[in-house]
């Protein structure tokens, strides 16, 4: 009796269903092979590009106190304060300054 059960099994015809499935991962398994081998070098930089820094001298530095009632106003409507920041030169050292702050609507999953 189990020798009958493995000869009837074997005598059914496989699934069309499974067949495409093989051969689909077959297919995704030697194109992802494939984009591996590439013969192109991998290029590494021995020094970090030189990047000019702009300074915009009319860009003026909002004080604390109107940071913090922009920051206020956009609360108090129900919005988010966004501060847009920019690099300024303070004793040879880069430092970040508020120059303008946006009021933009609440992301849902912030909101209160």
């Amino acid at each position: 009796m189990h020798g009958a059960q493995l000869t009837d099994a074997a005598s059914t015809p496989p699934d069309p269903m499974r067949i495409e499935m093989n051969k689909l991962l077959l297919i995704i398994g030697l194109l992802s092979l494939a984009a591996c081998g590439t013969n192109k070098p991998i290029t590494s930089y021995s020094e970090p590009p030189v990047v000019p820094i702009v300074v915009d001298p009319r860009a003026q530095q909002m004080s604390r106190n109107e940071v913090i009632h922009a920051v206020g106003d956009c609360e108090s409507n129900g919005l988010r304060a966004v501060p847009i920041i920019s690099k300024r030169m303070i004793s040879g050292m880069l430092s970040d300054i508020v120059i303008d702050v946006q009021c933009m609507p609440r992301l849902r999953w912030f909101s209160n």
